[in-house]
């Protein structure tokens, strides 16, 4: 909005001096009276009359002192409005989060997240590991919370909130339990087993298939699960066998058997951002959230 020619001539009628108008508004006597002057061919009448050595209001000019007088408050009340809009209006923050994450962010991070940031308005998005390294370098979400085994491309920093391993958990009374627990797991023994995955699209499935890829093995039989939950039961069923992350070891039923391999399969679970980006305070807090609940699980373990 331009109202600097209103602030002018409001000006020179406070002063009644041009000179000392010009330095009030840091510009120029010369070009002071040229934007006066405009004005007033403008509107082909003169704003100002001297009288006595100074320069006083004409008719025309009390009148149009008068509009920037109501102009001027116009403009204040209008950016007060837009600033006290701007700061009621929620700012989004889209987050991309492994689908077997995404419970523990909505039901535990979020809440505590939201008590010091409530003008954000967080978007969940949820897919596999490739799908979050094309959603952060083309700056479709701000920040990814997932497991991570491996490297990450060049374009992307993360912040590690929690290291792991992934265990094998047998069904209880399992024949290779023992042998395992001492020896490590030999997928060879296994060639029988009905593996139970995570559902398809998630950071845990692609870790799972790593570690098959990475033992050249193929199941001889496959079912997928919608959560851990529903795995740990389908075990403990003598359904078959699973991977886990080892942070699970401490809620697990004591009849369950988790073996580690030899040597141990490690991941982490970490809050990526895309370089260009940058690390924000946002992602830092989210990043200590999930730093001090993974916490819990090892004064757990000891």
């Amino acid at each position: 909005m331009n109202t600097r020619i209103y602030e002018y001539l409001l000006t020179v009628a406070e002063h009644k001096n041009i000179s000392q108008a010009a330095m009030s508004c840091f510009i120029s006597q010369p070009a002071l009276t040229q934007h006066i002057k405009k004005l007033e061919g403008q509107l082909g009448a003169p704003l100002f009359e001297r009288k006595n050595h100074e320069l006083i209001p004409t008719t025309q000019g009390e009148i149009f002192l008068t509009t920037a007088r109501r102009m001027l408050k116009i403009e204040q009340e209008t950016l007060s409005h837009i600033e006290e809009l701007r700061q009621n209006t929620p700012v989004t923050y889209r987050i991309f989060v492994d689908i077997e994450m995404r419970n523990l962010l909505i039901e535990q991070i979020l809440p505590k997240f939201l008590t010091i940031y409530p003008g954000l308005k967080p978007t969940l998005i949820s897919g596999d590991i490739h799908t979050a390294w094309d959603f952060l370098n083309s700056h479709s979400v701000d920040v990814g919370i997932f497991p991570l085994h491996g490297k990450y491309p060049p374009t992307i920093d993360c912040v590690s909130i929690q290291h792991s391993e992934y265990i094998l958990l047998l069904p209880p009374h399992h024949p290779a339990a023992e042998h395992f627990s001492v020896h490590g797991v030999d997928m060879q023994l296994l060639q029988k087993e009905t593996f139970i995955l995570n559902q398809e699209f998630s950071s845990f499935h692609d870790l799972q298939w790593q570690i098959l890829n990475y033992h050249h093995f193929k199941p001889a039989k496959i079912l997928h699960t919608h959560s851990m939950q529903a795995t740990v039961q389908m075990v403990l069923n003598g359904q078959g066998v699973s991977f886990f992350p080892n942070t699970i070891m401490p809620f697990l039923p004591t009849t369950c058997k988790a073996c580690s391999f030899n040597p141990p399969w490690r991941f982490q679970y970490v809050v990526a951002y895309a370089k260009s980006r940058g690390l924000n305070m946002y992602h830092t807090q989210l990043a200590n959230m999930l730093i001090e609940h993974y916490g819990q699980f090892r004064s757990h373990e000891v």
